[in-house]
């Protein structure tokens, strides 16, 4: 008898505990039923335009196409692509359910594409990160309507990264100033926003009227019990940036420009006219557990040059940079030479390499940094190609058209 009411509470744990994991399992896919391991070891997204419009495609490590599902909208255009941190999944901003842009998840593991964000304001796609963090695969940073936002992809709601919210403001005197005050004195919008190492550091790229202002905004009090203010790291007629697993930022400025309402150094003064250090830069910028950016200068481009720098982009491991290097036009455009490539710390441009010579763009890192991808013009088509970091083994993708935007997956081998 006693072995017979041991065997039945054994059963009745077991299923117990079945219960238990089943209900905990239906739980967390409730609402976001996203199975299915994706290999993408070496595997590339990009963008096949057409016309005005694009679709996203992806290439495995043999270069072979993987077109993404179609949707029942006969015409739509996927703006914008990133991948997940794990390279699991691709997301998309696209148009693909209405007029605005949302984002989309692509699991190829399963074919299977869906929308993953809510509301009509156009959308662009999710950054995720800082590496590391558990919570990195569960919300991206989405810009939206001139702000940052931070988007739960299990359930589609977002919350405002930068500006803050309104109840957050920085008492200077006697007054106060609300958080989107503050931010007007850099640009009136955010295209772009990362977390530099943790979340409580957060870098924006503000878009003004002379071009783009970068800022540093901890998300953090003050000991005062006061949010730290907004700092203003750089202001150019063209800023990009790019940050590694270690939240190591690399930052390209084209068209240095002082602050505004701010003294210039008298050293800077020649002739009764403010004359700037340099004219193209590219920094490596660390941020203490202070806040407090930590700046190497990487290379720079005199005043005067013709040169300029366009994109880049630092390697997963922070060791080198790739950078696009050309030339000012006279009608104000930029005219590309090649991708050339650096150490990616001080004065890492006297040991600087020409990768890929030609019309090329849009570099990005393999998981590992032992390839690049990038687009290369020739004549009418604009087509992907891939690159061992010493230039050897150059392999183009496709065969004509016009391609943008590829991006290597973050996965590594295991």
């Amino acid at each position: 008898m006693k072995k017979q009411n041991a065997k039945r509470f054994a059963i009745m744990g077991i299923v117990i505990a079945i219960l238990i994991f089943g209900f905990q399992m239906w739980n967390q896919v409730a609402d976001d039923p996203d199975f299915g391991e994706f290999k993408s070891v070496n595997y590339i997204i990009a963008l096949e335009r057409d016309g005005a419009q694009a679709k996203v495609v992806m290439f495995d490590d043999a270069g072979k196409r993987i077109d993404s599902p179609k949707p029942a909208k006969s015409e739509f255009d996927d703006r914008e692509i990133s991948w997940s941190v794990d390279g699991q999944r691709v997301f998309v901003s696209s148009n693909r359910d209405s007029s605005a842009y949302s984002v989309y998840r692509w699991n190829p593991a399963k074919s299977k594409f869906e929308r993953r964000s809510i509301g009509s304001i156009s959308q662009g796609t999710p950054w995720f990160g800082p590496f590391g963090d558990p919570d990195a695969k569960k919300f991206g940073l989405i810009q939206a309507g001139g702000q940052i936002l931070a988007l739960e992809i299990k359930s589609g709601a977002t919350g405002t990264v930068l500006p803050p919210s309104a109840d957050r403001v920085s008492s200077e005197g006697e007054g106060s100033t609300s958080s989107m005050e503050m931010y007007s004195k850099f640009g009136e919008s955010f295209v772009k926003a990362r977390f530099a190492g943790s979340k409580d550091r957060v870098l924006g790229l503000m878009r003004n009227d002379e071009g783009n202002t970068l800022i540093l905004h901890p998300i953090a009090m003050q000991p005062s019990g006061q949010p730290f203010p907004p700092m203003e790291l750089y202001r150019a007629n063209r800023i990009n940036f790019d940050v590694d697993r270690n939240g190591v930022a690399g930052v390209m400025l084209a068209g240095f420009q002082f602050p505004p309402n701010q003294e210039i150094p008298a050293e800077f003064i020649k002739d009764g006219k403010a004359t700037p250090p340099f004219q193209d830069g590219i920094f490596k910028v660390t941020i203490g557990s202070d806040y407090s950016p930590q700046v190497e200068p990487v290379g720079f481009i005199p005043p005067g040059a013709k040169e300029s720098f366009m994109d880049l982009a630092v390697s997963p491991d922070g060791s080198k940079v790739a950078v696009v290097v050309g030339r000012q036009v006279d009608s104000g455009g930029f005219e590309p030479i090649g991708i050339y490539v650096m150490p990616f710390e001080a004065q890492g441009n006297q040991h600087m390499m020409e990768l890929v010579p030609g019309a090329v763009a849009s570099p990005s890192w393999s998981a590992d940094g032992s390839k690049l991808t990038y687009v290369k013009t020739t004549g009418s088509d604009t087509d992907i190609y891939r690159i061992n970091a010493d230039g050897s083994g150059e392999l183009k993708l496709t065969s004509g058209g016009n391609w943008a935007s590829p991006l290597f997956s973050p996965q590594l081998a295991q």
